[in-house]
Parts: structure tokens; C-alpha cells; sequence
């Protein structure tokens, strides 16, 4: 579905089911490739009497993931499965939790509102990889179209064959993770490079982009020009090559610049950040937990204040609907 208004621009916005960056200030590069984005997997979401779907999430506590509202919010009103693809390689495995009313395993902004642009569209989903149920399978490829199934002694005689496989899997159950970056209620332009990674059936692929991104108050999101996210990567962590996770990539935006006839195209991604409106749902939603939650502030550390006049932009942004 689109939307669109024409003033000076034509802004028409749609919202990624399943769905971005910046100034380089550093000479470290913590996320720049694949091995670096252990803590973040592709997840399927199933439930009765629904098509299913597929987004991407970050693991930054022992046992939670953070992802997009609009990821699970129609699918997960009742009860829904979810199931987290850990590998990259040929034989994988699912991590599996169920989400019920009594069991809750996927919370909400209660913030999110689905009629409204990237602002607060975070959620939580609590899965522990030592003790949900795990599924081991075969990947499927050109020879054998579906997955097939495995069981314990097979998954771990395909590991004890592949060491590299097995090393791998290890810092999935062990992985380092990332503090998040804690926005104030300012304007700022984010001083570091960001980067995100693409997974689809277990193929992984590192985007990193060197736009300007801009954090504004009066929206509660950051916006940049798009560089290459598509649908199905919604929830995906968006890193700083310091290794910071400063959001959670949620919606797209794209323009039809006219001045007179002539018309160019530009396409821009929106992002909810750790502001105090995320923050303070995560102490609530985490309880103690959070409190092994690493931090860092946003400014002065990642950010710069930035005073460029921003009103028709917010105007803009503000008029859009993601549907």
C-alpha cells in the first residue's frame, strides 16, 4: 500500500514486514563482517490460521532479543511460534519458543501504534538457547528441496566432522554482547559508521553505509538514506563500527524530489534508537535482568548535537502512515 503526499516532494512511505547510518570517526571496525553479527539470527513466526513470516533480531542479554513491533504484533496477539535460525551453515538449528497469554515470550511497545512511522516500534522476545527446545536439520539446497530433519547423534557427528562449524556454533550459546547506546532528548548526527547484516535462509551479508544519520527529538527515530535493506530484514540490530547497538531497523521512506519538471528519487530508512521511551519499557519488561544490560551513553560518546533546521522534515515524516 502506498501513501503519498505532493508539496515541493512526493513522500510515499512503506513499511518493510520483516525490515539504516553516517560519519566515520574511527579506525575500529567491530562490525564490519560476519563473524561479527553472532548475536543477531533470522527468526520464522508462525501461528493457527495465519501466514507466517520472517524478520531478523539481536540478542544484547543472556536470554533477550530485541526486534520490530510490526514483526510479531498481529501474529503474536494470542499465542504464535517462534523459531530462531542459529547457523549459517548446511546443517542448522532452530531454537524454538511458544508464546502464550499465560507464557509470554513476545512483548510490545505499548507505545507502537501500527498508523504511525518507526517511532517506538521495538519488541522484546525472551528465548534461552540452553534450555527451549532446539531442532537440529539439514539445510535445504538444490538436490533436497526441504529441510530435513536430524537428531542428536547426527547433529553431533556433522559438528565433530566440521570443527569450523562447531566453533561457530559455540559463540552463538557464547557470543559477546553488544552495550546499547543510551539517547537523551536531543538532535544529534551519529558519528560513527553504522552497519547491519542481511540474513535469508541461512545466507549472511554485511551492508554498511557512510550517510549522514539524524536522530530528532520530535520524532523518537533516526533516519538515513537507504543502502540496500529490504523486506525481511525488519528487527535487525543496527551496530556502529564501535561496536554500540543504537537501534532497530523498522520502516522505509522513499521521495520523489520535483523541482518544476524535473523529478529525482531518493529512499530513506527510519529507525527507533535506545531513547528513554525504549529504556524505560525494557526495565519494566526485564525486571532484574536488565540490570546486566551493558550501556553506554549516546552523547557525547557516539553522537554529535546537531542545530540544522529540521521542520520540514518532521512535518513530512510526521504526515506519513505505514500503510
Amino acid at each position: 500500500m502506498k501513501k503519498c503526499i505532493f508539496l515541493w516532494l512526493c513522500w510515499c512511505v512503506l513499511p518493510l514486514f520483516g525490515e539504516v547510518s553516517v560519519i566515520s570517526v574511527t579506525d575500529t571496525d567491530k562490525h564490519s563482517t560476519k563473524k561479527d553479527f553472532y548475536h543477531t539470527f533470522e527468526y520464522f513466526i508462525s501461528a493457527e490460521g495465519l501466514q507466517g513470516s520472517k524478520c531478523q533480531a539481536t540478542r544484547f542479554a543472556p536470554h533477550w532479543f530485541a526486534t520490530a513491533a510490526h514483526c510479531v504484533e498481529k501474529l503474536c496477539t494470542d499465542t504464535c511460534m517462534l523459531r530462531m535460525d542459529l547457523l549459517d551453515t548446511p546443517v542448522s538449528v532452530f531454537a524454538q519458543t511458544t508464546h502464550t497469554s499465560k507464557n509470554p515470550r513476545v512483548f510490545i511497545h505499548p507505545g507502537y501504534k501500527s498508523s504511525q512511522l518507526a517511532k517506538d516500534d521495538f519488541a522484546l522476545i525472551r528465548l534461552d538457547f540452553n534450555r527451549d527446545e532446539k531442532i537440529y536439520y539439514r539445510r535445504a539446497n538444490a538436490k533436497n528441496p526441504n529441510n530435513i530433519a536430524l537428531d542428536d547423534e547426527q547433529f553431533n557427528a556433522w559438528m565433530s566432522r566440521n570443527p569450523r562449524s562447531y566453533s561457530q556454533y559455540l559463540k552463538v550459546l557464547s557470543p559477546s554482547l553488544p552495550p546499547i547506546a543510551v539517547f537523551d532528548n536531543g538532535n544529534y548526527v551519529i558519528d560513527r559508521t553504522l552497519s547491519v547484516i542481511s540474513i535469508f535462509d541461512g545466507k549472511r551479508a554485511i551492508k554498511i553505509n557512510s550517510s549522514p544519520v539524524y536522530y530528532l527529538k520530535d520524532l523518537g527515530y533516526a533516519f538515513t538514506n537507504n543502502f540496500g535493506i529490504q523486506k525481511g530484514m525488519s528487527g535487525s540490530g543496527v551496530m556502529t563500527n564501535t561496536g554500540e547497538l543504537v537501534g532497530i531497523i523498522s520502516s522505509y521512506v522513499w521521495a520523489d524530489h520535483y523541482r518544476g519538471k524535473k523529478k529525482t528519487h531518493q529512499d530513506y530508512f527510519t529507525f527507533p534508537v535506545f531513547n528513554e521511551s525504549l529504556v524505560s519499557f525494557m526495565r519494566e519488561v526485564m525486571g532484574s535482568d536488565f540490570n546486566r544490560v551493558e550501556q553506554k551513553d549516546a552523547y557525547p560518546y557516539l553522537v554529535q548535537k546537531t542545530h540544522k533546521n529540521f521542520n520540514n522534515i518532521v512535518t513530512l515524516f510526521k504526515n506519513q502512515t505505514p500503510n
